[in-house]
């Protein structure tokens, strides 16, 4: 993923592919062999593939990721009061270890709503800063001496950023944002937009093995769902990718993955196939769903966090992540079908569970799985420091990843 952000790389990528954009709010007249993607709400992207052949009822296979990652969402308005420094009023988006953001630099992006001539009809922009604009920095350990020993982060006061100091005007962000986007200040209605670790991602270890980058905990599985279903190709069914929105925050809203957004994708496409509701439940009930998260790996420091037979290191592969708890949505079947294709494509995949006692973390999986109710499965790289500003993962982990995304979207049914 580059600098077109996240939602616009993935909306490139699929242009460059060959899928069409469909209108949300338009009918859908949808062909045999099309491609097509969708973008609803402005940061959810949902693509599909319609394969050459069909007969009464589609098989369908579905994977999903998020497209959102832990940070510090900027509050549309003024200023803060400073007598000197440029200061911006944040609130935290998602569970971030937050020290981890201290004397980092920072970036922003998002979406601008602007002014429309109808009330009702906003327009909206999407922005990248790109450069370094902002820094939380820490208090000195001169100032703070018993920093080490373990200090509760205050967001209010510790995490507030600075885009500068000495003498700015008031209300200067926004003056700033409307420069770039080429647009009068008092056309700009609100705007989303989080602030986001700036550093890019390197190669570390003394053969290159790992790899350091931010958000690493969406973008592994954002790209391996894009790589499944571009570089790949089937005769019959459906194949479909969704990338959702706000899952770091609970996935309770439109963009989220608790609606029923993908639903209402998939029906208007087997109705936009002249297909009837009969049909879309039968494949629904035969279909196959990937949720793709990363997972924890086994942490060489703290060796006690780990389950001790199922425990994965960086660079052994996918993990098909399950639980007890249902926190995951992996079933026994979807973990045969995953075993079964990495094994013939010599691809490494192994069974992770976390460690008892442990609630470990949970996925989209369970919300998509329990309103679709097909042969379910929670799948990812493993990584250190999840929810870090900087996290680590194996170098060759991402590539297994997408090679067994292939295989899925590629593989026909016997």
């Amino acid at each position: 993923m580059n600098n077109r952000g996240t939602l616009g790389e993935a909306e490139a990528q699929l242009q460059q592919a060959g899928y069409t954009k469909l209108g949300w709010r338009e009918s859908w007249n949808l062909e045999r062999g099309g491609k097509y993607y969708v973008c609803p709400f402005g940061t959810t992207v949902i693509a599909f593939r319609v394969n050459p052949e069909g007969g009464t009822t589609q098989s369908v296979r579905i994977s999903s990721a998020h497209i959102d990652s832990p940070g510090l969402r900027i509050k549309a308005g003024k200023d803060m009061e400073s007598d000197y420094y440029l200061k911006i009023n944040v609130e935290e988006y998602g569970g971030g270890i937050w020290n981890t953001w201290m004397d980092r630099p920072l970036s922003a992006a998002g979406r601008v709503i602007l002014r429309g001539e109808n009330p009702f009809e906003t327009n909206t922009r999407l922005i990248d800063f790109r450069e370094p604009i902002f820094v939380v920095p820490n208090l000195a350990i001169h100032l703070n001496r018993s920093v080490n020993e373990g200090i509760a982060v205050k967001p209010q006061t510790d995490l507030i950023p600075i885009a500068g100091c000495g003498g700015y005007p008031k209300g200067a962000f926004q003056k700033e944002m409307a420069r770039r986007l080429k647009v009068r200040e008092e056309d700009i209605l609100s705007y989303e937009m989080c602030l986001y670790n700036q550093e890019q991602g390197t190669a570390a270890g003394l053969n290159g093995e790992l790899l350091l980058a931010p958000r690493l905990g969406n973008l592994t599985s954002m790209q391996a769902c894009l790589t499944g279903l571009v570089e790949s190709s089937r005769a019959e069914g459906l194949d479909v990718i969704a990338l959702f929105d706000h899952e770091e925050i609970g996935s309770r809203s439109r963009n989220g993955a608790a609606s029923n957004l993908l639903e209402s994708v998939l029906e208007r496409a087997f109705y936009g196939l002249g297909y009837t509701r009969q049909a879309f439940l039968e494949s629904m009930a035969s279909g196959c769903y990937l949720s793709l998260d990363v997972a924890h790996a086994d942490h060489p420091n703290h060796r006690d966090e780990t389950d001790p037979t199922t425990g994965i290191r960086l660079n052994e592969g996918v993990a098909v992540k399950t639980t007890a708890r249902q926190s995951y949505c992996t079933d026994g079947e979807m973990a045969g079908v995953l075993l079964q294709l990495a094994g013939k494509a010599g691809i490494p995949c192994r069974v992770n569970y976390p460690r008892s006692g442990s609630k470990g973390g949970s996925t989209v999986g369970p919300m998509v799985a329990s309103g679709l109710l097909p042969n379910s499965a929670d799948i990812g790289i493993p990584i250190l420091a999840m929810h870090s500003a900087m996290e680590t993962a194996g170098a060759l982990d991402q590539f297994y990843l997408e090679e067994l995304m292939k295989v899925y979207y590629g593989t026909e049914a016997v």
